[in-house]
């Protein structure tokens, strides 16, 4: 059975040091009281850096921790030594938090960013750079399974050097690990131009994590029609809540389930936390959306 998580970013939070997070203590509340039983942590730093304190107050609110993520520039060598830091750190902390899958997502360039969605226009990295991204993915893999026995996966992102279907296949062959698996997220597959329920199919057996997000098709077309850039994209509402947009949910459970997948799927709501959303309406919302598709 998939299990549904929710996370920190439904309630708007996208960086740690942002002065417009809610008070940590506050999302997960929500979280459960939505009626979740899963969650992944939201960006390393929100949550105080006392597992302990962590641990004993998500176990009181009924949650299990599936996992966290590195969002950086993966593709920027000159970063790689504090990048490679603070994964120690979060795979640290993701393991006394019982954690199961750390999620990889190259982070948005201006360069990728004002193509995204559009592989025809979007520029490779240099060789060279894209020789050493492959070797830090490597030892990424490497390091998270054999340190802290957490599962690697990949996150496909629109607006970074890992986006497109071809870009994806070849990161696989490229990095060439045992370790590597896939975290296949709904909405940003269709933004890119990937054809969700076949991708689920064609990479059954890397498929280790799911994020569940809507997109709006209006903006979309709107996206590929005028070239808009991701950020503008994202500002005009391109993700929607779970069951106002394109994706055919009934159709994303039936082929999870004809690959057996049984793992998490984590719902990611995107919001503006300036603009007074309820983001726990909408969790509640998503929620009761999903079961409907149970098994």
């Amino acid at each position: 059975m998939i299990k549904i998580a929710n996370a920190p970013c439904s309630w708007g939070v996208d960086y740690a040091d942002d002065i417009n997070n809610p008070k940590w203590e506050d999302v997960f509340k929500d979280i459960s009281k939505a009626g979740y039983k899963y969650c992944e942590i939201g960006p390393y730093g929100f949550l105080p850096n006392d597992s302990n304190k962590t641990l004993d107050f998500l176990i009181k609110m009924k949650l299990k921790v599936v996992g966290g993520f590195i969002f950086d520039h993966l593709h920027n060598s000159s970063e790689h030594s504090r990048i490679k830091s603070k994964i120690i750190s979060t795979c640290i902390f993701l393991k006394e938090l019982k954690a199961n899958v750390f999620v990889i997502i190259d982070h948005i360039s201006q360069k990728r960013m004002q193509t995204s969605g559009n592989r025809n226009n979007s520029i490779s990295l240099p060789l060279g750079e894209y020789k050493t991204m492959i070797n830090f993915l490597n030892d990424i893999c490497n390091l998270v399974k054999e340190e802290y026995d957490l599962i690697p996966v990949i996150h496909p992102h629109a607006g970074t050097y890992i986006e497109y279907d071809d870009e994806i296949d070849k990161i696989i062959n490229d990095v060439n690990n045992n370790y590597l698996s896939l975290c296949l997220d709904t909405a940003h597959l269709k933004y890119s131009g990937i054809d969700p329920y076949v991708a689920i199919l064609k990479y059954q057996k890397l498929v280790k994590h799911m994020h569940f997000k809507d997109i709006n098709a209006e903006v979309l077309q709107n996206v590929h029609l005028n070239n808009l850039d991701f950020d503008t994209a994202v500002s005009k509402g391109v993700f929607t809540p779970l069951g106002n947009g394109l994706i055919d949910f009934k159709k994303i459970y039936k082929n999870l389930n004809s690959i057996g997948y049984e793992g998490y799927a984590t719902i990611e709501q995107d919001i503006d936390p300036t603009k007074g959303l309820k983001a726990i309406d909408y969790a509640k919302e998503s929620l009761r959306f999903l079961n409907q598709f149970k098994n």
